[in-house]
């Protein structure tokens, strides 16, 4: 398996052949300012796996992270060694613990081997890894057959628009933080969390997902982002109420302080975060109007 992590490392910090940027370039994904009194922000909500046209920006867009004096991403993944240590610690089980296929149910192991073996990967790669590593993985590559890369994906983009200018680049969160979230999930919930993956990826669920995802974000289409956040509020399952009380919503009232910090701390941001996460009466458009922002797309 790390082989595969350092595969998918290397797709982030390739460094595709973007399109040029022109006046004719569709204005694809979602942009905000969000202003109180003097203060303002950029918000840029992103995708985190993309093809070769998604990027670089339309050049209305471009020039607000040309303007910007920094820019914002969730975690700063293009650290491979760094990314690299906490995904090992985090993500695999230690040497000499048992390994997933012996924390499985002999049926659900076996549809783990039938769903990797069609994603041309043999199992046995993957057992070293906890359920929700697993998860998590096998969505990833169900999105890259489907012809979608992390190379293009917006923070991509980002991470090498901040090279090539010189604008640092700053964490609203970080990598261990995130995969933190992960792992403090009890093991049931892991397995449970891993076995509605495996069920989404058996009935097509997780394509049909996944292409919804994309084509919103690709039209810039507010109100299918906002039936994708209803449709996740209204699902019962433990796995499902924990994808959206910790990976989700959990996640906002930090991310909307510090937001509010890089608001009003005298230098211009763009704040560049998962689409999913603006969209809801939890999510951080309405946090940001709670606190007296205004906030109007661009």
């Amino acid at each position: 398996m790390r082989v595969l992590w350092a595969l998918f490392l290397g797709f982030l910090l390739a460094a595709p052949a973007w399109a040029q940027a022109d006046s004719d370039r569709p204005r694809r994904g979602f942009w905000w300012e969000a202003t109180r009194g003097e203060h303002r922000i950029v918000l840029m909500g992103t995708l985190h796996v993309g093809r070769s046209d998604f990027n670089p920006p339309a050049r209305p867009y471009l020039q607000r992270l040309q303007e910007a004096a920094v820019i914002a991403v969730e975690a700063d993944v293009f650290n491979a060694q760094k990314v690299g240590t906490v995904v090992q610690r985090l993500g695999f089980y230690a040497d000499g613990e048992p390994a997933l296929d012996q924390r499985l149910s002999p049926e659900l192991r076996k549809r783990v081997e039938t769903v990797a073996r069609q994603r041309g990967v043999d199992a046995a790669q993957l057992w070293r890894m906890k359920p929700w590593m697993l998860a998590n993985t096998l969505v990833l590559l169900d999105a890259m057959r489907a012809g979608l890369s992390p190379a293009f994906a917006s923070e991509a983009y980002l991470f090498q628009f901040s090279q090539q200018t010189g604008k640092p680049l700053e964490e609203i969160e970080s990598i261990e933080l995130q995969l933190r979230l992960f792992d403090s999930a009890p093991a049931d919930l892991q397995r449970l969390y891993l076995e509605q993956v495996i069920k989404s990826i058996e009935s097509g669920e997780s394509d049909r997902e996944v292409a919804l995802l994309v084509q919103a974000w690709s039209r810039s289409d507010a109100a299918a982002m906002e039936a994708l956040i209803a449709k996740l509020a209204a699902a019962t399952t433990p796995a499902d109420r924990f994808v959206r009380e910790k990976i989700i919503d959990g996640r906002h009232p930090a991310m909307v302080e510090k937001i509010e910090k890089m608001a009003t701390s005298g230098r211009s941001h763009v704040v560049a975060v998962g689409a999913l996460h603006f969209f809801g009466p939890n999510g951080l458009l309405e946090l940001l109007r709670k606190r007296g922002f205004t906030v109007h797309p661009l």
